[in-house]
């Protein structure tokens, strides 16, 4: 089993057996046909931290190990892989940079199949193909958790510029360690070592460069995240907006061998990414979280070839001809001979003045790790009655805090799963304010009080409370669609149901589909938004087909 050291405290440490595990013989006998077997008589850098497109490694023979430097003191960690095992990580699914380098020992014998031939590798051999799918997967998740890699988040207090970085990260899956100059007198040192000011913080350091108060473009680009849209090349499928409807296009249309292009202006997963629990999902008895459920498809997607983008914005349209031709935020254009919008909607805001102020510093619209944390066995207060409010107040309260659920009307069953309504009648650690609202917030630098009003008395309650979930609905993102589509009077985009003339969730542009919460009169549930994604991809070979090769 692949061992881990370099980190205090952690030189014994075994990675976890799902992270790295072995191929078996008739395995490797079958993957040699795809690579070519290399042996090693010195210590050999198979590949940088940092490079695209590396090749996939198997150890026949002897030690390979992957290793990364801190990005403060240098300190070099690794982990070292042994027979049968392999490396790489979720990079090997996509053109991203790698979280860190590998170099195979003396003596070593190694299996290297290139890139070129890689997917071809695991779609020809599927039980291979799961194993080396699942297994990546899994080391991901765990590098994440150590912060492999080496990035520092140096935050100044309760920052909302440092939490929208840390969620940036988070979201998509990018692994960092967190320093506090307020409480950490570790970050205090680095800050006077990098002569870095109030004024530079939030900074992200990395073993080779610093970046002070960045947005979040800059940052993923010198992460390597940034994917390349490609200009020159006309998609068969772009898809617009990468929530559980958009992913589920992706990866029927990649399946299916069409040439797939997913744009999200911010990471994979949309309003359901940061939904802290689903239990009604078909096939997760035990529920699964908003953020893994993405994380997933977005994995399913790029295994069958879709590139998923994020930090993309389209900004424009223009449907006038065919192919279609989509603006960027970034002045790049991408073409497409069929559009997929999906791009949801964004949460709405409470009508209370000094929202905006207490935004990353008191004032919630999900319900992550980073969200859920500064708040663990605080009283939080809870605006919203749909599932999303109902997911959050539950999992809230299983973790210490106890809710106080405001709702404009006089009971949930009218906009909640009757499954949430009995859970929260029931809990103890959740107080039901019904026929009530938000009136005013207060707090120095972060929110200490919240007031709501009975809408019914005009009673008003002030409360001590740090933390405020937001969760009352979304808008539609489509104003980049501008005058090209037909929209409904509150925004959604009109779609047919399928004829002779149009086909399944087309709009009244052809070749143009919507699909998900967009969707003018669509079921706001996730099992929706997936059926839509995956089944509009009919409709796309249809159109498909009309324009001929």
């Amino acid at each position: 089993m692949a061992t881990f050291e370099g980190l205090a405290g952690m030189q014994t440490l075994s990675v976890p057996s799902g992270a790295y595990v072995k191929m078996s013989p008739d395995q490797l006998a079958r993957a040699a046909r795809y690579g070519i077997q290399r042996n090693h008589c010195t210590i050999t850098r198979l590949y940088r931290q940092g490079e695209r497109a590396v090749d996939f490694y198997i150890v026949l023979e002897g030690t390979v190990q992957a290793f990364w430097s801190d990005a403060i003191d240098g300190e070099e960690h690794f982990f070292s892989l042994e027979p049968g095992e392999f490396g790489g990580e979720l990079n090997l699914l996509n053109q991203r940079e790698t979280l860190v380098a590998a170099r195979a020992l003396e003596g070593s014998s190694v299996l290297r199949i290139p890139r070129e031939r890689f997917r071809e590798f695991l779609i020809a051999e599927p039980d291979i193909g799961e194993l080396v799918v699942r297994t990546i997967g899994q080391r991901r998740q765990w590098l994440v958790q150590i912060g492999a890699g080496g990035l520092v988040l140096i935050a100044d207090g309760n920052s909302s510029d440092a939490e929208k970085l840390a969620r940036f990260l988070e979201a998509n899956s990018y692994p960092f360690r967190s320093l506090d100059t307020k409480r950490s007198s570790e970050a205090q040192a680095i800050a006077q070592e990098r002569g870095l000011q109030d004024a530079d913080l939030p900074a992200v350091i990395s073993g080779k460069w610093m970046l002070k108060r960045p947005e979040l473009r800059a940052l993923a680009s010198k992460l390597g995240i940034l994917e390349d849209v490609r200009e020159g090349i006309t998609w068969d499928v772009l898809v617009v907006g990468a929530g559980p409807a958009g992913l589920a296009t992706a990866v029927y249309a990649a399946s299916e061998g069409l040439r797939t292009l997913v744009l999200d202006n911010y990471a994979a997963g949309g309003q359901a990414g940061t939904s802290s629990r689903i239990e009604n999902y078909l096939g997760f008895s035990n529920g699964i979280s908003g953020a893994e459920l993405a994380k997933q498809a977005q994995v399913q997607a790029e295994k069958f070839g879709a590139t998923v983008a994020i930090c993309r914005t389209a900004t424009s349209i223009d449907c006038s001809e065919e192919p279609f031709l989509v603006s960027l935020d970034d002045d790049s254009t991408v073409a497409a001979r069929s559009v997929v919008i999906a791009t949801g909607a964004r949460y709405r805001k409470l009508n209370v003045a000094s929202l905006e102020r207490f935004e990353g510093a008191g004032v919630h619209y999900s319900v992550t790790p980073i969200d859920v944390h500064p708040c663990l066995g605080l009283p939080v207060v809870m605006v919203g009655g749909g599932n999303s409010a109902g997911q959050a107040a539950m999992f809230l309260s299983a973790k210490g805090s106890h809710v106080h659920m405001l709702i404009r009307g006089p009971h949930l069953s009218s906009t909640m799963s009757d499954y949430l309504v009995q859970r929260i009648h029931a809990s103890k650690s959740i107080t039901l304010h019904t026929c009530s609202e938000v009136v005013s917030l207060e707090g120095a630098n972060h929110l200490s009080h919240v007031t709501w009003k009975s809408v019914v008395t005009g009673e008003k309650t002030r409360f001590e409370a740090e933390h405020l979930f937001v969760m009352i609905g979304a808008d539609p993102c489509t104003t980049w669609l501008r005058d090209c589509v037909d929209l409904d009077a509150n925004g959604f985009v009109r779609t047919s149901f399928g004829s002779e003339v149009r086909g399944l969730f087309e709009t009244s542009v052809r070749g143009i589909f919507a699909v998900g919460d967009v969707r003018s009169g669509s079921v706001k549930r996730v099992a929706s938004a997936v059926g839509e994604g995956s089944v509009v991809v009919a409709a796309i070979h249809r159109h498909l087909g009309t324009l001929g090769a």
